[in-house]
């Protein structure tokens, strides 16, 4: 048995077992966690097959001598195909979850093999619009346009806001078997920068979020967009202004030099997002950047998604949220709890992803389209 099988062995044997059981600190191994979640978590049964041939072939090339430490680390290669096999019936599950919480009519089972090949492809009849400046004149005011290539128009928006912790991130990053899915289903998706820390904080990411709501309805006829039906989303960070743009429509200290344009959005969706505070924000700090501090008498639809295994937002955030929503607003609270799941499962477009989006798909099928009522009205 060679060297670097063992050192293999042992480094996958670490790998699962994170991405199993991730930590929450010390926060450096939190993050490396994460990162590796990202794929691992989402893409398991490619990495088994990929070790599982690599353990295969090194047991049949061995010499025949192998001892009792030869076989303890075989048998530890098949803890290791073990638990990402258990990471991929993890991805399974959120599919009956989703389900479940939308109240989405059965269906066929997610494709079991895009848990191989779970990389976000862009229809062919889907266009992408690049780098639209909605604002200002730097690279952090650009969105993307996805729409069908031949657009009848007018169609209904879906507005993305990506995660980054308010310091990072982009308009490319998470979401975009959503973005993909959603246009080639005849919406107009736009997916957007904002301006980041350490040049710019609290309110102006959320003031960035609604000038992008604002450009959408001022150029609607432009872009094929119904200006009636405009549906906020987003990622982490994201996320976060999604929920602000659902509980805080038309309020003038959030809309600086724009306060006449009509941001009310029609419905929300969250996908492992933070609900909390900006960044050590003391209590009583106006204006507030804490969702729950607004009400949520008129709050539109939401749907909220998180994993249980979240080692970057916990998902207790999440719960809280949906307790208050649930507790003050007069339209559908969906949420879905997805088992095993860490953070940015939106990245590639594996079993879970695919299970998320068909939910979403759902529900805003149901709360905004069927309705008929514009601005979540």
């Amino acid at each position: 048995m060679s060297t670097g099988f063992l050192v293999t062995v042992i480094i996958w044997a670490l790998v699962v077992a994170a991405v199993l059981w991730p930590p929450r600190r010390p926060i450096l191994l939190a993050r490396a966690v994460f990162l590796i979640s990202v794929a691992v978590g989402e893409l398991p049964l490619l990495f088994l097959l990929a070790f599982a041939i690599t353990a295969v072939q090194t047991y049949r090339s061995a010499d025949g001598v192998v001892g009792p430490a030869g076989w303890a680390f075989y048998a530890l290669a098949v803890l290791v195909i073990a638990g990402m096999g258990v990471l991929y019936v993890r991805t399974l599950r959120a599919r009956p979850v989703v389900a479940e919480s939308v109240g989405l009519p059965p269906h066929s089972a997610t494709e079991w093999w895009s848990g191989i090949f779970g990389f976000p492809i862009k229809p062919l009849r889907v266009e992408r619009i690049s780098n639209v400046q909605y604002s200002g004149s730097g690279r952090e005011h650009r969105l993307d346009v996805y729409r069908l290539r031949r657009n009848p128009g007018p169609a209904p928006v879906l507005i993305f806001f990506h995660g980054g912790g308010f310091s990072g991130g982009n308009k490319y990053w998470e979401g975009r078997h959503l973005w993909y899915r959603m246009a080639a289903q005849g919406w107009v998706v736009i997916s957007a920068n904002y301006a980041l820390r350490p040049h710019s904080g609290y309110p102006e990411h959320l003031a960035d979020a609604k000038r992008v709501i604002a450009f959408a309805r001022e150029n609607a006829d432009e872009y094929g967009l119904d200006p009636a039906t405009v549906v906020v989303s987003g990622s982490s960070a994201g996320g976060h202004l999604a929920a602000m743009c659902a509980l805080t429509p038309n309020l003038p200290e959030f809309q600086p030099g724009f306060e006449s344009a009509d941001t009310h959005v029609s419905a929300a969706v969250c996908l492992y997002g933070y609900f909390g505070r900006y960044y050590g924000e003391p209590r009583g700090h106006r204006p507030s950047s804490l969702p729950a501090d607004y009400s949520a008498a008129d709050a539109p639809p939401v749907l909220v998604v998180h994993g249980t295994h979240d080692n970057f937002i916990s998902v207790n955030s999440a719960r809280r949220f949906v307790r208050y929503l649930r507790e003050h607003s007069p339209s559908a609270v969906a949420y879905a709890e997805l088992p095993g799941a860490n953070h940015g499962f939106d990245v590639f477009a594996g079993p879970r992803p695919r299970a998320v989006v068909d939910g979403i798909s759902h529900f805003l099928g149901r709360e905004v389209l069927r309705t008929g009522h514009p601005r979540g009205r």
